[in-house]
């Protein structure tokens, strides 16, 4: 395969690259498939349109698609606002472009087209992706093409202007310039390979959130604070007209499913919230970040050693365009090395598209450079040299900012640290505080509160709450005969078994009430399940080889509410059940009858 790129910029340089394209498929020889990308910097849509409608005229087989830019990449540095144009041709891929032009309220059926486009073409390598930001609810059609096949690699971008604020962002599809659509583009064959890869290098800064309320790509609050607080209180960033510029140096760094991601704000809104170029939900994880040149210049490295070892006859770089504003003039060096190792182009995004290779989920990146690497054919082992960021002339004007980031960096470190041990001492005492030493259950102070609110919610809400209490037989004898130790081995083993009945995910709980007793909550428990769950309990304690002990038993009394009742009749009617049960010979499950006396003013 080959790239090719020009930039347009009057109808004599479209003529020229149309002339120029023609005489290199002659050269290239017979082609199987010509993509064209026209990454766009500038917002004249009836010139869009006239070098669509020209290079379908010139190249009727092509295939073709465009996106707006925030600016446009060409040999791997950054040029004036312009048309530039990649012709991409293939000897043995097939690639094909899909539009779908109204994809807003249709986010779920579109990313199931696209999955099904996706596994439907033979022998797919990847899938590129070019589509809206924000009204679309992108998250929903990443969830739908998340089902698509997992070997198939899926990069992409979102639109952008250059003028960050107001800025058209758009698609240029077959049938026109949409603000409103997805291209979506596939590759296929035995011969094409590609490897796509994220840099992304900002560092967490202070200590960690939760998100408390967000909706699709707007964040309200995180730990119940405004969005806008975070960053007036923090970084005494306000929302003074210059809010968006002020806090792109510091976005958010986001944990989901086990990805990180950044996220910065693009649109400030009402009460404090915050538009974000992604999307967010509540409890997500969220600490705000700084860019570190080091770390962002080490991993641009790692990856283009990455590259250079893949081989590639063509690069596709998408960057966001905070990247851009980050680096101010310093930018071209972290995209210079990968010109070195094969014709690069791309654009600067208002959003990167990345599949994780180890979850398979479409990750929507912010602040990130995507490198995609393409080549038809194996390895032929031809010699690239490595190459690297040249930090030269940065040395001087970074300098400072080494120094601070390395200080903020240690600071931030100790602050975690701190953090997390505060969080581990608090974890050991809600520990100590809710759960019984030797059995590993709750204590009573725990269980008891635990049931209160169950029954608060019954009396409140209506539904069913089971209670069980259970009583280890003849315990004082074993105590006496076989010594503590060997009783405290029984109650922990008894405890085993009532713990193993119990299902938290459904709030059941079960604690230590004292001594050899036990209570169990049920919550949504019939009586006639509770009494089931209490007879299986009382053959597995029967069952159960404690030591030194042939044969234990156990009593229980089951209760069960269904309504607003007084609590301390409610533990008196199980407390009395139990004790029934010990009294008319152990070893059995005794009911005590629900009342439904209303509940004391």
């Amino acid at each position: 395969m080959r790239q090719f790129l020009y930039e347009i910029y009057n109808d004599d340089a479209l003529s020229a690259s149309v002339d120029a394209i023609r005489k290199e498929l002659e050269v290239f020889g017979e082609a199987k498939s010509l993509l064209f990308h026209i990454y766009c910097g500038i917002d004249e849509e009836g010139w869009i349109l006239t070098i669509r409608d020209r290079l379908y005229r010139e190249f009727p087989f092509c295939e073709f698609c465009g996106i707006s830019s925030n600016a446009e990449i060409i040999n791997g540095a950054l040029t004036d606002p312009v048309i530039l144009l990649s012709a991409m041709m293939f000897k043995t891929t097939d690639v094909r472009v899909f539009f779908f032009p109204d994809v807003l309220d249709h986010e779920a059926e579109t990313g199931d087209q696209a999955r099904r486009i996706i596994d439907d073409t033979p022998d797919i390598k990847a899938a590129e992706i070019l589509i809206q930001g924000a009204p679309v609810d992108n998250l929903t059609f990443l969830h739908s093409l998340d089902k698509c096949s997992r070997d198939v690699k899926i990069f992409g971008g979102y639109p952008i202007s250059h003028i960050l604020e107001g800025g058209r962002r758009f698609i240029v599809t077959e049938g026109g310039v949409f603000d409103n659509a997805l291209a979506l583009i596939t590759y296929a064959g035995s011969d094409f390979h590609i490897d796509v890869g994220h840099t992304a290098g900002w560092e967490p800064l202070g200590r960690t959130f939760t998100v408390t309320k967000a909706s699709k790509n707007t964040l309200y609050c995180v730990d119940d604070i405004s969005a806008m607080e975070l960053y007036r209180r923090y970084l005494d960033i306000e929302d003074d007209g210059h809010f968006i510029e002020n806090s792109m140096e510091f976005p958010l760094l986001v944990e989901d499913e086990g990805m990180t991601m950044l996220r910065h704000c693009s649109v400030t809104g009402t009460e404090g919230a915050l538009e974000l170029a992604g999307y967010i939900h509540n409890g997500m994880k969220v600490t705000m970040s700084y860019g570190d040149p080091i770390a962002i210049v080490a991993e641009v490295d790692a990856r283009a050693e990455e590259v250079r070892k893949f081989e590639p006859e063509a690069i596709l770089i998408y960057s966001c365009a905070m990247r851009k504003i980050f680096w101010n003039y310093f930018i071209n060096n972290e995209m210079a090395p990968f010109q070195k190792i094969a014709t690069s182009c791309g654009f600067c995004t208002g959003g990167e598209l990345n599949r994780d290779h180890d979850t398979g989920h479409i990750m929507w990146h912010n602040i990130t450079m995507l490198t995609i690497a393409m080549r038809e054919g194996p390895k032929t082992g031809r010699d690239i040299p490595r190459v690297s960021v040249d930090t030269t002339a940065m040395h001087g004007q970074t300098s400072l900012v080494k120094r601070l980031t390395t200080l903020i960096k240690a600071t931030s470190d100790e602050l975690r640290q701190s953090l997390s041990d505060l969080t581990e001492a608090n974890e050991k005492l809600l520990h100590m505080a809710t759960v019984d030493e030797l059995t590993a259950l709750y204590n009573r102070r725990e269980i008891e509160r635990r049931i209160n609110v169950a029954l608060d919610d019954v009396a409140e809400n209506g539904g069913v709450v089971s209670l069980v209490m259970i009583d280890v037989d003849h315990f004082k004898r074993v105590n006496d005969t076989c010594g503590h130790e060997t009783g405290d081995k029984i109650l922990e083993g008894v405890a085993a078994v009532l713990n193993a009945t119990v299902r938290e995910y459904e709030g059941e709980a079960v604690g230590r009430w004292g001594g050899e007793e036990f209570f169990m909550l049920l919550p949504g428990v019939t009586l006639e399940q509770a009494l089931e769950r209490a007879e299986e309990i009382r053959q597995t304690v029967e069952m159960y080889p404690f030591p030194k002990i042939h044969r234990l038993t156990c009593s229980l009394g089951v209760t069960v509410v269904t309504g607003a009742e007084d609590k301390k009749a409610i533990y008196t009617r199980v407390d009395n059940a139990l004790y029934e049960a010990k009294e008319t010979g152990r070893n059995r499950i005794v009911v005590g009858e629900e009342r439904h006396n209303p509940k004391p003013s």
